[in-house]
Protein backbone atom coordinates (compact mmCIF):
# COMPACT_ATOMS: atom_id res chain seq x y z
CA UNK A 1 0.00 0.00 0.00
CA UNK A 2 1.43 3.18 -0.87
CA UNK A 3 2.15 5.89 1.71
CA UNK A 4 0.04 9.12 2.16
CA UNK A 5 2.56 12.38 1.28
CA UNK A 6 1.83 15.43 1.89
CA UNK A 7 2.60 16.07 -1.56
CA UNK A 8 -0.71 14.04 -2.93
CA UNK A 9 -2.96 17.32 -1.05
CA UNK A 10 -2.85 20.66 -2.36
CA UNK A 11 -5.21 23.16 -0.43
CA UNK A 12 -7.11 20.03 1.43
CA UNK A 13 -7.86 18.56 -2.24
CA UNK A 14 -6.73 15.24 -3.45
CA UNK A 15 -4.24 15.24 -6.44
CA UNK A 16 -3.27 12.57 -8.53
CA UNK A 17 0.13 11.78 -9.34
CA UNK A 18 -0.60 10.70 -12.97
CA UNK A 19 -2.70 14.19 -13.21
CA UNK A 20 -1.99 17.55 -13.52
CA UNK A 21 -1.06 19.15 -10.25
CA UNK A 22 -3.72 21.57 -10.77
CA UNK A 23 -6.17 19.44 -11.28
CA UNK A 24 -8.33 18.77 -8.42
CA UNK A 25 -10.83 16.32 -7.46
CA UNK A 26 -12.87 16.23 -4.32
CA UNK A 27 -12.13 17.44 -0.89
CA UNK A 28 -10.77 15.10 1.12
CA UNK A 29 -13.69 15.39 3.14
CA UNK A 30 -16.19 13.88 1.14
CA UNK A 31 -14.40 11.08 0.35
CA UNK A 32 -14.60 9.74 3.69
CA UNK A 33 -18.42 8.48 4.23
CA UNK A 34 -20.40 8.32 7.55
CA UNK A 35 -22.14 5.37 8.18
CA UNK A 36 -25.10 6.07 10.56
CA UNK A 37 -26.51 2.85 12.32
CA UNK A 38 -29.92 1.82 11.18
CA UNK A 39 -31.88 0.54 13.80
CA UNK A 40 -34.29 -2.10 12.73
CA UNK A 41 -37.53 -2.13 14.29
CA UNK A 42 -40.31 -4.36 14.27
CA UNK A 43 -43.82 -3.62 14.98
CA UNK A 44 -46.74 -6.29 15.60
CA UNK A 45 -50.02 -4.84 14.34
CA UNK A 46 -52.52 -6.43 17.22
CA UNK A 47 -50.76 -7.56 20.32
CA UNK A 48 -52.04 -10.98 22.11
CA UNK A 49 -54.99 -10.37 24.08
CA UNK A 50 -53.52 -9.86 27.88
CA UNK A 51 -54.00 -13.14 30.52
CA UNK A 52 -57.44 -12.88 31.86
CA UNK A 53 -57.00 -13.77 35.11
CA UNK A 54 -59.45 -11.25 37.40
CA UNK A 55 -61.29 -12.18 40.10
CA UNK A 56 -61.09 -16.31 40.61
CA UNK A 57 -65.17 -16.94 41.41
CA UNK A 58 -65.55 -18.52 44.88
CA UNK A 59 -67.92 -21.66 44.85
CA UNK A 60 -71.28 -21.36 46.01
CA UNK A 61 -71.42 -21.22 50.19
CA UNK A 62 -72.99 -23.35 52.08
CA UNK A 63 -75.67 -21.85 54.30
CA UNK A 64 -76.25 -25.25 56.44
CA UNK A 65 -78.90 -27.30 57.46
CA UNK A 66 -80.18 -25.25 60.92
CA UNK A 67 -83.63 -24.63 60.65
CA UNK A 68 -85.22 -23.23 63.65
CA UNK A 69 -88.68 -23.36 64.81
CA UNK A 70 -90.92 -26.26 66.61
CA UNK A 71 -90.87 -30.10 65.00
CA UNK A 72 -93.67 -29.78 62.92
CA UNK A 73 -92.21 -26.32 61.52
CA UNK A 74 -88.73 -27.72 61.26
CA UNK A 75 -89.82 -30.86 58.82
CA UNK A 76 -91.68 -28.51 56.66
CA UNK A 77 -89.06 -25.79 56.25
CA UNK A 78 -86.57 -28.79 55.89
CA UNK A 79 -88.73 -29.85 52.85
CA UNK A 80 -88.79 -26.43 51.43
CA UNK A 81 -84.66 -25.99 51.49
CA UNK A 82 -84.22 -29.47 50.00
CA UNK A 83 -86.96 -28.33 47.17
CA UNK A 84 -84.90 -25.30 47.10
CA UNK A 85 -81.00 -26.62 46.98
CA UNK A 86 -82.55 -29.28 43.65
CA UNK A 87 -83.50 -26.03 42.21
CA UNK A 88 -80.54 -24.52 42.71
CA UNK A 89 -78.63 -27.29 41.27
CA UNK A 90 -80.34 -27.37 38.06
CA UNK A 91 -80.17 -23.41 37.68
CA UNK A 92 -76.19 -23.41 38.07
CA UNK A 93 -76.49 -27.03 35.63
CA UNK A 94 -78.08 -24.54 33.37
CA UNK A 95 -75.62 -21.55 33.64
CA UNK A 96 -72.42 -23.62 33.31
CA UNK A 97 -74.10 -25.22 30.13
CA UNK A 98 -74.55 -22.27 28.70
CA UNK A 99 -71.55 -20.74 29.30
CA UNK A 100 -69.83 -24.07 27.79
CA UNK A 101 -72.26 -23.46 24.60
CA UNK A 102 -70.91 -19.44 24.54
CA UNK A 103 -67.51 -20.84 25.08
CA UNK A 104 -67.33 -23.71 22.04
CA UNK A 105 -69.05 -20.85 19.75
CA UNK A 106 -66.07 -18.63 20.19
CA UNK A 107 -63.81 -21.38 19.73
CA UNK A 108 -65.27 -22.56 17.11
CA UNK A 109 -65.64 -18.63 15.33
CA UNK A 110 -62.01 -18.08 16.39
CA UNK A 111 -60.75 -21.99 14.28
CA UNK A 112 -62.98 -20.24 11.33
CA UNK A 113 -61.62 -17.19 11.25
CA UNK A 114 -57.80 -18.43 11.58
CA UNK A 115 -57.92 -20.71 9.14
CA UNK A 116 -58.73 -17.72 6.82
CA UNK A 117 -55.91 -15.45 7.94
CA UNK A 118 -52.40 -15.92 6.28
CA UNK A 119 -50.76 -13.51 8.55
CA UNK A 120 -48.55 -15.27 10.89
CA UNK A 121 -48.79 -12.61 13.65
CA UNK A 122 -52.58 -12.40 13.56
CA UNK A 123 -52.88 -16.04 13.42
CA UNK A 124 -51.15 -16.44 16.59
CA UNK A 125 -53.35 -13.89 18.39
CA UNK A 126 -55.88 -16.13 17.19
CA UNK A 127 -54.31 -19.35 18.41
CA UNK A 128 -53.56 -17.21 21.91
CA UNK A 129 -57.57 -16.38 21.61
CA UNK A 130 -58.47 -19.79 21.41
CA UNK A 131 -55.90 -20.80 24.53
CA UNK A 132 -57.48 -18.46 26.35
CA UNK A 133 -60.87 -19.93 26.14
CA UNK A 134 -60.29 -23.11 26.24
CA UNK A 135 -58.40 -22.63 29.49
CA UNK A 136 -61.67 -20.48 30.51
CA UNK A 137 -63.36 -23.54 29.64
CA UNK A 138 -61.59 -25.61 32.34
CA UNK A 139 -61.90 -23.40 34.47
CA UNK A 140 -65.71 -23.35 34.43
CA UNK A 141 -66.01 -27.15 34.39
CA UNK A 142 -63.78 -26.85 37.58
CA UNK A 143 -65.81 -23.90 39.09
CA UNK A 144 -69.23 -26.09 38.50
CA UNK A 145 -68.06 -28.93 40.28
CA UNK A 146 -67.11 -27.63 42.82
CA UNK A 147 -70.52 -26.09 43.41
CA UNK A 148 -72.20 -28.83 42.47
CA UNK A 149 -70.21 -30.90 44.91
CA UNK A 150 -70.97 -28.12 47.53
CA UNK A 151 -74.81 -28.37 46.97
CA UNK A 152 -75.00 -31.92 47.04
CA UNK A 153 -73.30 -32.05 50.27
CA UNK A 154 -75.72 -29.78 51.24
CA UNK A 155 -79.08 -31.72 50.05
CA UNK A 156 -77.51 -34.71 51.53
CA UNK A 157 -77.31 -33.09 55.13
CA UNK A 158 -80.82 -31.53 54.62
CA UNK A 159 -82.20 -34.98 53.33
CA UNK A 160 -81.02 -37.01 56.78
CA UNK A 161 -82.17 -34.00 58.93
CA UNK A 162 -85.35 -34.33 56.96
CA UNK A 163 -85.65 -38.07 57.57
CA UNK A 164 -84.81 -37.64 60.96
CA UNK A 165 -87.30 -35.31 61.73
CA UNK A 166 -89.88 -36.45 59.79
CA UNK A 167 -89.38 -40.02 61.70
CA UNK A 168 -89.66 -38.06 65.15
CA UNK A 169 -92.98 -36.20 63.47
CA UNK A 170 -94.33 -39.82 62.66
CA UNK A 171 -93.28 -40.75 66.20
CA UNK A 172 -95.37 -37.57 67.69
CA UNK A 173 -98.44 -38.44 65.22
CA UNK A 174 -98.50 -42.37 66.04
CA UNK A 175 -99.17 -41.03 70.10
CA UNK A 176 -101.79 -38.74 68.58
CA UNK A 177 -99.74 -35.63 68.92
CA UNK A 178 -100.91 -32.80 67.35
CA UNK A 179 -99.03 -29.10 66.05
Amino acid sequence: MEDYKTDKYKDDKYVDNDIDKETVFRPFQDEVVEEKEVEKIRFVEKQAIPKLDGEEFEPIKRTGAEVTGNLFDRVRFLGERIDETKDAMQLREGIHNDIINDIDADIEEKNRIESQISNMDEKRNIKMDISILRREKRNEKVRFWKDIFELRTELRELLENHQTESKIVAIFDDLGGDE
